[in-house]
């Protein structure tokens, strides 16, 4: 694995613009205007070249985000985040949906006919490269979804879930693990088996016993947090934050 290393990063992401452009750059590394990366809002720059000055090689790198509680928008941050990655990486990122869902049937279609999900190319013994398709409005980012069901990580399991990330590895230099909050333990487990977590929060709504209960949990299954990201914050960040 390519653990990333300490210490922890935290970023300040604005649920909207709140200040003048030129205020805004400055929230961003050197590398903001570099090719398709200065689309991108800052946060997300930031967050994306923070994590990559953690790392520890070269190896393709396995990134969970994940919240104390739900409505935090960890699946907007994990969203940008892919995104920046994607314009970075030479081969395909990939997005993977942890959460749960129920499949809508389309009527008169059989199960076969369904949209694959990873779980169900396993089944299936067909190529994970079946359940796995462009991201809307994105180049080179793949997104794909882990299983049906409510709880979909604790239907695949830990064993399972590694093998299925080792052989992801093999086509895609960052995965992103857009997981349910701490709240189902199956999601925090999670945790061991990614180079690092991102701990997304939402200013105003997570309290600080949550987010360090999350926090603790997710050290204590064998993860490692390497950063926390205070979303839907619309106060400025100081210029000195950037330089530190």
């Amino acid at each position: 694995m390519n653990r990333l290393s300490n210490p922890e990063l935290t970023i300040l992401r604005k649920s909207a613009p709140a200040v003048r452009e030129a205020e805004d750059h400055a929230l961003a590394p050197v590398r903001i205007g570099i090719g398709a990366i200065s689309r991108h809002h800052p946060s997300f720059v930031q967050l994306y070249y923070a994590i990559e000055a953690r790392r520890t090689s070269a190896m393709p790198l396995v990134v969970q985000f994940i919240s104390p509680t739900p409505g935090t928008g960890a699946s907007t941050v994990a969203s940008g985040y892919a995104r920046v990655a994607a314009d970075d990486c030479a081969q395909p990122v990939l997005y993977i949906d942890c959460n749960g869902f129920a499949p809508k049937k389309r009527r008169g279609s059989s199960p076969e006919a369904q949209a694959l999900t990873l779980c169900d190319a396993l089944r299936r013994g067909l190529p994970l490269s079946d359940a796995i398709t462009p991201a809307r409005d994105a180049k080179n980012l793949l997104w794909t979804r882990l299983g049906t069901g409510e709880r979909p990580l604790l239907a695949l399991g830990g064993e399972r879930l590694q093998s299925l990330l080792d052989m992801l590895r093999t086509n895609h230099p960052v995965i992103v693990l857009d997981t349910p909050p701490t709240e189902a333990p199956e999601s925090a487990a999670v945790s061991r088996y990614c180079d690092g977590s991102v701990l997304v929060v939402a200013a105003g709504r997570s309290r600080q016993a949550e987010i360090e209960n999350a926090k603790s949990l997710l050290e204590r299954l064998g993860g490692q947090t390497v950063g926390v990201v205070l979303n839907r914050e619309r106060s400025v960040m100081p210029r000195w934050f950037g330089r530190h």
